[in-house]
């Protein structure tokens, strides 16, 4: 008769990586979830009037239209006038690996243009004031090829951004003209007048914030709440984003407690 051994308990140094992948694992797999959970969230609920805010202040969804409040600004690349305006400067580099080809985006320069605006429905208007917000906005970039010359708007960008090269050179050897230097990219993400809006933020009393007809007295901004957020679309397409952000680290957390449970094993 064959009397089977117990397998000899895990030493500690094997349950280390385990658990190391598990922790991981849990991690991102609750970060990937709170954001599917905020998307889910978005989806359902039910975006106050702004009238209805103003009675109300405290946490808030409002949906409407952005209008001027404070004037616009001019959009770095485009010219346009817009309420905010989010640029990012990138370049394109080498990888480093001999064995590929492949290219990096690096990022050169980011900023931030614009101040309060309006939102505006059916039943009056409130005052946002965007810093601190994260923002969803629809993005357009002009790619600038190494060694061509860049559009009016962006040659005049550079000149006052001394810490931005220009990738303008070539070199002609005989009868074949060589471009220099990197491609770029010239990334803006605006909010521009009369655009749908939704802003999730915190709703409070400014008997500053309204002076005209159908203006109330109400300011949103992320003062008191963990999540303040600004996009371009109505709620339906915020979540979807939301959805997004959070599906990857949700599959990649599901996939690493996966891996740590067969480690165990």
């Amino acid at each position: 008769m064959t009397v089977g051994r117990e397998a000899p308990p895990m030493a500690l140094p094997d349950l280390l990586l385990p658990g190391i992948v598990a922790v991981a694992g849990l991690v991102i797999g609750f970060l990937g979830v709170r954001e599917l959970w905020f998307g889910i969230r978005i989806y359902r609920g039910r975006p106050q009037s702004v009238a209805d805010a103003a009675n109300d202040p405290g946490p808030v969804e409002v949906v409407g239209t952005a209008r001027s409040d404070e004037g616009t600004v001019e959009a770095p690349f485009s010219r346009a006038e817009c309420l905010v305006c989010e640029w990012e400067v990138q370049q394109s580099e080498p990888t480093g690996d001999p064995d590929t080809a492949g290219r990096n985006w690096k990022t050169l320069a980011t900023g931030l243009r614009g101040g309060p605006f309006r939102l505006a429905d059916d039943t009056a208007s409130c005052r946002v004031e965007p810093s601190g917000s994260v923002r969803h906005l629809r993005e357009q970039t002009v790619t600038v090829p190494a060694g061509t010359t860049p559009p009016d708007e962006i040659q005049a960008f550079i000149a006052s951004h001394p810490d931005i090269e220009p990738q303008d050179e070539t070199a002609t050897v005989g009868p074949v003209e060589i471009r220099l230097g990197d491609e770029q990219r010239y990334v803006e993400r605006r909010l521009d007048p009369g655009e749908d809006c939704y802003v999730y933020g915190y709703a409070h009393y400014d008997p500053s914030a309204g002076s005209r007809a159908g203006e109330v007295n109400v300011r949103i901004d992320g003062d008191g709440i963990r999540r303040f957020l600004i996009a371009d679309s109505r709620e339906r397409g915020v979540a979807l984003e939301q959805v997004k952000i959070g599906l990857l680290p949700t599959l990649l957390g599901v996939a690493l407690l996966g891996a740590a449970i067969a480690l165990f094993v």
